[in-house]
């Protein structure tokens, strides 16, 4: 009686059997899939001897990056770690893409290129913060962040030496589209 209940709660009372096996199986799919990703910033996680008061440092100034990526607010460390938790990782890689970006555009110097594999101690969580805090205050980068990469500019003779579509392969189609995207 119960499940009858949650089932007409959800609105499934009108899918068939097997559209709700399909939905429970895409759910578990997409269950491995969300596993899989924190397995992978697991094994990116820096690996060491970490203080809270390093850690929290780190936090510090990762949250007013963060601000600039609208992302919510770290919470502090409440005790030293040896592993970086995979969240913190995937919030530090996602900045660590920006800031790729932003020194391919010559907007900031790569100086500041963030590389989770060099941290092991806290004196490379203190030149992290660092550098987090100088991204902070960067109007240049900040901008960057607001209006996004700029597009490149393709010359006349790249133009010219295009392969018109209906001449392409499926696979230089897609390739093409992927790079639009």
């Amino acid at each position: 009686m119960a499940r009858e209940m949650e089932i007409q709660i959800l609105g499934m009372d009108s899918m068939d059997p097997g559209m709700m096996m399909a939905q429970a199986e895409a759910e578990g799919a997409i269950g491995d899939l969300r596993d899989m990703e924190e397995a992978e910033f697991e094994a990116m996680a820096p690996q060491g001897d970490f203080s809270k008061a390093a850690l929290n440092s780190l936090v510090r100034s990762h949250n007013k990056v963060s601000k600039m990526f609208d992302m919510e607010t770290y919470p502090d460390f409440s005790e030293g770690v040896e592993v970086f938790p995979a969240r913190f990782v995937r919030e530090l890689m996602m900045i660590a893409q920006a800031v790729a970006d932003a020194i391919d555009e010559g907007v900031v110097d790569e100086e500041m290129m963030i590389d989770l594999s060099d941290v092991q101690s806290d004196r490379d969580i203190a030149r992290l913060a660092g550098r987090l805090d100088s991204l902070s205050r960067d109007k240049d980068f900040r901008r960057f962040l607001k209006e996004g990469p700029s597009e490149k500019e393709v010359s006349e003779e790249e133009v010219d030496q295009s392969v018109p579509m209906d001449e392409m392969g499926d696979d230089e189609i897609e390739s093409l589209m992927m790079d639009r995207v």
